[in-house]
């Protein structure tokens, strides 16, 4: 006799696992969902609803955790409820005709469990449809003479043209598997100045339109909070706009997007870059940035926004301190609730060189490790400027895990 443990955390697994014993296509249709464990924090609700909801998990064959004074006071209480999928899904069933917030927890959680599970998404950004089925490398192209990891191409382009020299590097990119390409003139790196718009627009413009017409079918966003930049490169053939505000700082790109049908990622700031890292505080940092996502997004749906154009990327470095980053890049799976792609950067980061004392020209390994585990959590997108490198490192770590 051989017992084997299994960690199982989709139902893609569970079938799997449920087919290789030779289980009939009705009973993995069956048995899967009973397969997979799930476990929420429900916060701020009255006993008495936390307790029906205990009940009826016991009717179901698993439980709640609450505070005792709840079982026996009127109070505000927490509870933390588990069990197998199909069993959420059964307590879902039977909140949904229960009277208060039973009847938004129903609905609420019955959502976040189709997100959880959810393995593959549709992005749209302009004339594309993309199916992203596996992690997607998207390389920085920046304009800068000031970007924080030293590779603006605006301070190495003396003597050949800037756009020669950006066509070579997405060419290189493109070869080693980036299937996005992000370009930003500005700096947002900690206490960077802003740019006038005229010479942001002066060094994208040119760049994108030859980009553009050189790749048709590699994605293409533009790095800028700025109504009139977003215009421009709109207008030269963007497909995304990667805005560092979620669309605060100028509200009027919404139109743009609107217009265009162009895709948006809303990145989660404290502050702005000039003042981000003096001294930012959270009491739980992944769960303020939850809610500040859910305001963002709300006002694209507000708008009629495809929730197919948008992504969310939870800010790494971005107003956080390096405990910060730890803690959101290990719950990034919290994120997965929106059922969203998730974009983020984590590329030559401070937080990395903190941890393994490196500098920004000696992080990429520590890059590769933030990447990994970030794609483990739930990333779908990886921006960073090693493109062959981190490539082939989430190629191997999905053939491990798909094996």
């Amino acid at each position: 006799m051989i017992i084997t443990p299994l960690i199982i955390e989709n139902k893609k697994t569970a079938k799997d696992l449920l087919s290789s014993v030779g289980v009939s296509q009705e009973g993995i249709d069956i048995l899967s969902p009973k397969c997979v464990y799930c476990a929420f924090k429900i916060e701020g609700i009255k006993s008495w609803e936390a307790n029906i909801i205990k009940q009826h998990l016991l009717s179901l064959g698993s439980d709640s955790a609450i505070e005792r004074r709840a079982l026996v006071k009127s109070i505000k209480t927490d509870t933390i409820i588990f069990g197998s999928l199909a069993q959420l899904q059964k307590l879902c069933e039977k909140l949904k005709n229960q009277p208060f917030t039973l009847k938004e927890i129903s609905q609420s959680l019955s959502l976040y469990l189709d997100n959880l599970a959810k393995q593959e998404f549709i992005l749209k950004a302009r004339n594309k449809t993309i199916k992203i089925k596996k992690p997607i490398i998207c390389g920085i192209i920046n304009l800068t003479t000031d970007s924080f990891s030293g590779d603006g191409l605006l301070a190495r382009a003396r003597g050949c043209k800037l756009q020669d020299l950006v066509l070579r590097k997405i060419e290189e990119m493109a070869a080693d598997g980036a299937a996005m390409i992000d370009i930003g003139a500005e700096s947002s790196r900690p206490y960077s100045k802003p740019i006038m718009e005229k010479e942001e627009i002066a060094r994208l413009t040119p760049v994108i339109r030859a980009a553009r017409k050189r790749f048709k079918e590699i994605l293409i966003s533009v790095d800028t909070y700025k109504l009139n930049v977003a215009r421009a490169a709109a207008g030269e053939g963007v497909d995304i706009i990667n805005d560092i505000t979620a669309l605060r700082k100028s509200p009027g790109i919404i139109n743009l997007i609107k217009k265009h049908k162009l895709g948006v990622i809303l990145m989660h700031m404290k502050k702005s870059p000039q003042t981000m890292q003096v001294n930012p505080k959270y009491k739980k940092v992944t769960e303020e940035i939850v809610d500040f996502f859910k305001e963002r997004i709300s006002v694209l749906n507000k708008e009629k926004i495809n929730p197919q154009q948008i992504l969310i990327d939870p800010g790494i470095g971005f107003g956080k301190i390096a405990k910060d980053n730890l803690k959101i890049i290990n719950e990034l799976y919290k994120f997965k609730i929106f059922g969203l792609p998730i974009f983020i950067g984590l590329s030559r980061k401070s937080f990395i060189g903190k941890i393994i004392d490196k500098d920004v020209s000696d992080r990429l390994y520590g890059t590769i490790a933030s990447g990994v585990v970030a794609v483990l959590r739930g990333a779908n997108i990886l921006r960073v400027h090693d493109v062959k490198e981190n490539k082939q490192a989430l190629d191997l770590a999905a053939s491990i895990i798909n094996n």
